[in-house]
């Protein structure tokens, strides 16, 4: 109970922080910034600072959403590239000298021609975007399905988002967060699915 109450709590002072930086003169600024280092590294979502920002700006809505993609889709394209290379200098020399280099040939196989479907459902996943990021990079994912994936889910996520908080305001969030678990179980059945059936997985 007590590491819920730490969560609880930095839950509400981001969210505090958001709403006071969503009224300054830099919130588009700082839109960019957090969509960027979303997909890199940070745990705070785009998605939150840009409720914050259509709550604190209804007639903006529309300028807020193609910034907010804009950085986001550069902030996956950097994760990729800085994976890839770093992975390609240090990360395949020790998978050939443990042996493990087929391992890594059989992964790339399967992920490399599924990635746009993969970056597609991604974004409706349990999962951060970032952990499919990574791995596109390590794995070497053919790059234009990869953005492409990435760029149509993120959208839809993040286009969802503004449209409801724009329509119905304020305590649609509370709906968003207590049934965002189902848009992630569809998105987690869906890819089930696509496995059984593309790679002939089931037992009859």
């Amino acid at each position: 109970m007590h590491i819920l109450e730490h969560i609880t709590t930095a839950r509400e002072r981001s969210w505090t922080w958001f709403v006071e930086h969503a009224r300054s003169r830099f919130a588009l600024v700082w839109l960019a910034v957090i969509a960027f280092t979303d997909t890199l590294f940070s745990p705070f979502t785009a998605e939150a600072f840009l409720a914050a920002l259509v709550l604190a700006h209804r007639d903006h809505w529309r300028r807020y959403l193609p910034v907010a993609l804009a950085a986001s889709t550069a902030g996956a394209a950097a994760g990729y590239w800085v994976l890839y290379w770093a992975f390609r200098s240090f990360g395949e020399p020790m998978l050939a000298s443990w042996g493990l280099d087929g391992i890594y040939g059989m992964a790339q196989t399967l992920l490399g021609g599924q990635i746009f479907f993969a970056m597609l459902l991604a974004s409706f996943t349990p999962l951060p975007d970032k952990l499919f990021i990574y791995a596109a990079g390590v794995l070497g994912s053919p790059f234009a399905p990869f953005i492409a994936g990435f760029v149509i889910g993120r959208g839809a996520r993040m286009s969802v988002v503004t449209y409801l908080v724009w329509r119905f305001g304020a305590p649609v969030l509370e709906v968003i967060n207590r049934y965002s678990w189902l848009a992630a179980a569809g998105a987690v059945a869906l890819l089930a699915v696509y496995a059984i059936v593309h790679w002939h997985l089931w037992p009859w």
